[in-house]
């Protein structure tokens, strides 16, 4: 019996591992803003992936995206928050990718030389508890803000 349930926990893992990596979307939610142009005011958030993407990888893309619009809309607007989704695979954005040291899925908030990794926290919420998610959000631009 306890085989059994060994196989069968190995078996869910390697599913489990196999489908966040079986997905492809081809969803852009990428600003028209040159990272050159951008002020050391501007808050930049860049959600860096491979281009084959689970459903979390997509609903940190598009829910963050999402809420950065719904909080702070006259600062999305007018470009003091900017939101780049970068396909690293297809190596977009290699300078970023160097200077940030990037290798898979990761969700950078930066302001000037204040870079915020919040990777973990979206994985760990965006499905979950959007709300607290959501909230994390907020509270993030709130202290980049200051």
């Amino acid at each position: 019996m306890k085989k059994l349930f060994f196989k069968l926990s190995i078996i869910a893992i390697l599913f489990s591992a196999y489908s966040c990596n079986s997905q492809v979307t081809n969803n852009k939610t990428e600003s028209n803003i040159s990272t050159d142009t951008i002020s050391n005011n501007t808050i930049q958030v860049y959600y860096f992936h491979g281009s084959i993407r689970c459903q979390t990888c997509i609903s940190v893309d598009e829910n963050t995206h999402q809420y950065l619009k719904e909080l702070f809309p006259e600062k999305f607007n007018n470009n003091e928050i900017i939101f780049k989704s970068i396909n690293i695979d297809k190596n977009e954005r290699p300078d970023l990718v160097k200077k940030y040291q990037i290798y898979g899925q990761t969700l950078l908030f930066i302001k000037g030389d204040k870079v915020i990794d919040k990777t973990d926290d979206a994985f760990q919420y965006v499905t979950t508890e959007p709300e607290k998610w959501k909230k994390m959000v907020e509270n993030v631009i709130y202290d980049l803000l200051k």
